[in-house]
């Protein structure tokens, strides 16, 4: 008897169209999983709130990477240009599936902020709410 033998057609990656922002991560904070779109708008006032808070405080530069790619949604800090990558320095903040990015939200009043809401796939399915700022309105 012959053993039984296939081709498999390897399929093009999609992960390597991946596009970055440079971004300020304003802040975060975990939300219950069953917060809803017209909750957002008050989630995201209160963690500009206490971002303004805390840059009152203790001033600190929060400026991130945000890659997005289909395979996944990682944001690191962004050490410039001019600063060669090193992996104790330059450390992911999180990553992500793109499936556990439940929601959206983009003031049309201040359009150079934006937020996500993640679900996070671990057993606890924590949920936790993302603002960033845009330099750029028009990205």
């Amino acid at each position: 008897m012959e053993p039984l033998s296939f081709k498999v057609k390897k399929l093009q990656a999609l992960s390597d169209t991946s596009v970055d922002f440079s971004l300020q991560l304003v802040g975060s904070l975990p939300v219950h999983s069953l917060t809803t779109m017209t909750m957002l708008p008050w989630i995201v006032a209160e963690i500009r709130r206490l971002s303004m808070q805390s840059s009152m405080e203790e001033p600190s530069s929060s400026q991130v990477r945000l890659y997005v790619s289909p395979a996944s949604l990682r944001c690191e800090l962004d050490t410039g240009k001019s600063q060669q990558w090193d992996p104790l320095i330059c450390s992911s903040l999180f990553e992500y599936k793109p499936q556990y990015v439940h929601k959206l939200i983009h003031n049309s009043q201040d359009p150079s902020y934006f937020a996500c809401l993640v679900k996070d796939g671990a057993v606890n399915q924590q949920t936790i709410c993302y603002v960033f700022r845009a330099a750029d309105q028009t990205k």
